[in-house]
């Protein structure tokens, strides 16, 4: 009977042991039942985060809405909140969208520009003067000219020596080139962006700093000359002078916005900026100013310039604003010999084009100075070609346009 006894306490104490392994094997497999259920939830509610921040950048692509913040709840009738923040960042608008749906949160920082694509090769104003090509000048995609029209004509002994004047469809222009509507927003911007939210830092050589979007916006202002030199500086950042400003080429600048009376990016910089000046924006050599860069000359005394110097590429928006009536003969914009600029160049005086643009230009008149002579509405081996530009590029704000993400940020 002992022996029976034993055997029947081992059976009783294996059936324990067999019952606790199936417990825990109960358990481990509910435990990872409801973790696979909370992951493909906390990944559901991730997607539709996202999936609602994709519509309502769709939706911003062509309804406007006040700067600020706006609640879009109003607009999607769905269990996502999105938060949109919407405000002016040198020529673009910069806009947040921020989506919670239950405890996850997806957040999205853009620039976003102007989309155009039937854009014009070229509007010259209509100053009663016909376009005149020389040399090697080559013009494709559709144009808008005065009413003269365009002829070929001779600079030094040298003709037009193309087949066609125009590579494209030819419309008749008006008294004024289109209008920026944006324009106020980047003047205002200008002026009162210390109004925002923002944080001084102190500029000094080999210095890094970069600054998110979601962030105060940093800012460095000086009285006098401020050279950038062996510093890397990414993202939300202004950097603000009175007198000038000097990039040197052993700088790293990304997004960043310059503000002074004159600019100068030295020889072999390489990044992305907004620079705004009222007086001179000089780009040397070499340069290549990344998209989406932007270079801007508000000046209504008629004697400002911006000039991109031999074989530098601007890609973004290069543009000289001015309110003045008076005219010279001077170039307000110079494009020098194998410069490029893919994107815009829009231009409230004269246009001297020895470069490309891969885009567009509007104009109120191009200039050539050549041997000593001065010639009006003249291009001298210039190039304009709208359809090279990528169908993606955002840029200038014109009426009846739509939107389009010119750039994501961080």
């Amino acid at each position: 009977m002992l022996l029976f006894s034993k055997i029947k306490a081992s059976a009783l104490q294996m059936v324990l042991v067999v019952a606790v392994i199936i417990v825990i094997l109960l358990f481990a497999f509910i435990s990872l039942m409801y973790f696979q259920k909370r992951v493909a939830l906390k990944h559901s509610n991730y997607t539709e985060s996202i999936y609602s921040n994709h519509q309502v950048f769709e939706y911003l692509k062509t309804t406007d809405i006040p700067f600020g913040k706006t609640d879009s709840i109003t607009l999607f009738s769905n269990e996502s909140i999105s938060l949109i923040t919407k405000k002016q960042w040198g020529i673009f608008e910069l806009l947040g969208v921020e989506t919670k749906r239950n405890k996850e949160l997806f957040n999205q920082i853009a620039l976003v520009g102007e989309s155009n694509l039937r854009r014009k090769a070229l509007y010259l104003k209509n100053n009663n003067q016909q376009l005149i090509l020389v040399g090697n000048t080559t013009i494709t995609g559709d144009v808008v000219l005065p009413r003269l029209g365009v002829n070929s004509g001779n600079i030094g002994g040298v003709s037009y020596n193309k087949e066609k004047f125009i590579y494209g469809e030819i419309g008749q222009s008006e008294t004024e080139i289109p209008a920026i509507i944006n324009k106020k927003n980047i003047t205002s911007f200008l002026n009162s962006y210390a109004n925002d939210t923002i944080a001084f830092f102190d500029l000094k050589e080999d210095m890094t700093l970069n600054n998110s979007f979601t962030k105060k916006t940093q800012v460095f202002q000086r009285n006098g000359v401020v050279d950038i030199v062996t510093s890397s500086l990414i993202g939300n950042i202004i950097i603000e002078s009175d007198t000038l400003i000097r990039v040197d080429r052993s700088t790293i600048l990304k997004n960043v916005i310059l503000i002074a009376p004159r600019i100068e990016i030295l020889k072999g910089f390489k990044g992305s900026v907004q620079a705004f000046a009222t007086e001179n924006i000089l780009i040397e050599e070499n340069v290549q100013l990344e998209y989406p860069s932007s270079l801007v000359l508000f000046n209504d005394k008629v004697n400002g310039k911006i000039h991109v110097s031999e074989s530098s590429t601007v890609k973004g928006v290069i543009s000289y604003f001015s309110n003045s009536l008076k005219s010279n003969y001077n170039s307000q914009i110079l494009l020098d010999t194998k410069s490029i600029v893919q994107g815009e160049v829009y231009c409230q005086g004269n246009l001297e084009l020895k470069g490309e643009v891969t885009g567009s230009v509007y104009t109120n008149s191009f200039i050539v100075h050549q041997q000593g002579g001065i010639y009006i509405n003249h291009i001298f081996n210039g190039g304009i070609n709208s359809e090279k530009l990528p169908k993606q590029y955002a840029g200038l704000f014109f009426s009846n346009s739509s939107k389009s993400v010119a750039k994501w940020l961080d």
